[in-house]
């Protein structure tokens, strides 16, 4: 093989390869992984969710919660909280990475976005504290 034959090869490889190996490792946190879940509402006298939520471990969701305003409601679901990797938490452009999380609670009208991975299967849900009625809560299975 002459030298310029070995030269055109190594070049080929080296601007192939990146493209390639890019290709097979997007990763749980792109764009291609994410999933936009349907809102969570917390109103005086109405349903926290229209169904219930059935997500995919290694999946990576957004969650919207709205407030608004009608009463101090909080969601809390540790066991859920406990069964994904929350990768922010963004309330009025202020991006919050945390630790852990028990529960959200609104004073007033506002929106909060949690984005997290699915980890653990199993039941879970988020509820409003100190509520009772299947309205006040979202069951979210995941699978």
């Amino acid at each position: 093989m002459t030298r310029f034959a070995l030269t055109a090869i190594t070049l080929a490889t080296a601007l192939i390869l990146p493209l390639a190996v890019a290709a097979q490792t997007a990763g749980l946190l792109s764009r291609e992984n994410r999933v936009e879940l349907p809102p969570l509402t917390l109103a005086s006298g109405s349903a926290v969710a229209a169904a219930p939520l059935v997500l995919k471990s290694g999946t990576y969701y957004i969650l919207q919660i709205e407030s608004d305003g009608s009463a101090e409601l909080a969601l809390e679901g540790s066991g859920f909280f406990r069964a994904v990797w929350v990768n922010e938490i963004v309330i009025n452009d202020i991006e919050i990475r945390p630790l852990g999380i028990d529960s959200l609670e609104f004073d007033d009208e506002g929106k909060a976005e949690i984005s997290f991975i699915a980890i653990k299967p199993g039941s879970y849900e988020l509820r409003v504290p100190g509520s009772s009625g299947d309205s006040q809560r979202v069951g979210i299975t995941i699978e």
